[in-house]
């Protein structure tokens, strides 16, 4: 009987012990609470982000970008990582991400008849190495493209020089001095520069003449100069009253990009060597420097280059009587002129 009762005794201890235990075990849950490393990191995942995009959203992260040429993606966008989005790292480790450098080859745009200034800039946005030459022509603008080397829609490697044959104007020697007298100075203005002619002006306020009208030239008309020939004009007046000038200042505000051909119109008539062809993405801001002694309606006509459509993208009028020369555009400022003419 004893034995009987001292293993009922054993046990009871046994059931004890094992109750004790139960009651003081830690929860799973809290046991992973204390086990967790607050130095960890889970590896997000970089897909559909660019460069700029991940280096602002994860600015504490170990990562490491490397560039390589993908036909496949844009330059600057994602192309793989390591490790894999959700492995768990420590905050220090190292995470490399592949980033695109676009096409290993771009294909030459065509650039004849284009500044140069815009053309240098567009080939380098491309990745391309630009290279000027000048030359002659007859039929191309100063300062814009002839040809290139190679030419408009060859496939090159970036990195690649495209030589850019840049016009110097005509090869004419020699010209003939314009006959300026009787002239206003708009109109000496504007014949001098179609001749490459320079001048100085000088004032004469004891004049009969009408202010602003050429009375004397200091180089004969008809006599045979060299381009940029400096002539001195006399001009009736004084010369606070004779011509006064002014800047019609224009800001493009919208986020429209594209080629436009730009015409300036003076009184309706054109200015040729006004004309202009602009990439909105290198410039938002068109400036107009003109002048008079009376008041003059100045206009611009747009054309888009990709659907041919035009329109005007205003019109002012300049009173050049007063001082300084009073500037209203009517209300027919079209901001939007451009989108207009994108769309078909």
């Amino acid at each position: 009987m004893k034995k009987v009762f001292a293993v009922l005794a054993a046990l009871l201890m046994i059931l004890c012990v094992s109750a004790c235990d139960g009651g003081n075990k830690p929860s799973q849950t809290a046991a992973a609470a204390t086990t967790a490393d607050p130095d960890s990191v889970e590896v997000p995942d970089f897909s559909g982000l660019t460069r700029i995009q991940i280096e602002m959203k994860y600015p504490k992260l170990n990562i490491t970008f490397d560039e390589k040429y993908d036909d496949k993606a844009e330059e600057d966008e994602f192309i793989s990582q390591s490790p894999a989005p959700g492995t768990k790292i420590r905050k220090t480790d190292e995470i490399t991400v592949e980033i695109s450098l676009g096409g290993k080859q771009v294909e030459v745009d065509d650039y004849v008849g284009r500044n140069y200034d815009d053309v240098k800039t567009l080939i380098e946005k491309q990745g391309l190495v630009p290279e000027m030459v000048y030359d002659d022509s007859e039929t191309v603008t100063r300062n814009c493209v002839i040809s290139t080397i190679p030419s408009a829609r060859t496939m090159v490697d970036k990195g690649s020089t495209v030589i850019c044959y840049v016009s110097l104007g005509s090869a004419v020697q020699e010209i003939h001095m314009p006959d300026f007298v009787g002239m206003s100075i708009e109109e000496a203005t504007k014949l001098a520069t179609d001749n490459n002619i320079m001048f100085s002006i000088v004032y004469d306020d004891t004049s009969s003449e009408e202010a602003g009208t050429v009375i004397s030239q200091g180089i004969d008309p008809d006599t045979v100069v060299e381009p940029n020939t400096r002539v001195e004009i006399t001009i009736a007046g004084e010369n606070a009253s004779a011509s006064r000038s002014a800047t019609i200042t224009l800001t493009i505000n919208n986020k429209t990009e594209g080629e436009f051909e730009l015409k300036y119109y003076c009184d309706g008539t054109l200015i040729p060597e006004k004309t202009e062809i602009k990439e909105l993405s290198l410039t938002r801001k068109i400036e107009w420097e003109v002048s008079g002694t009376d008041v003059h309606t100045y206009s611009i006509i747009v054309t888009s280059l990709t659907t041919g459509k035009s329109g005007k993208l205003y019109e002012y009028e300049v009173d050049f009587t007063k001082n300084p020369p009073v500037k209203d555009h009517h209300g027919t400022f079209n901001g939007n002129v451009f989108t207009e003419l994108l769309s078909q």
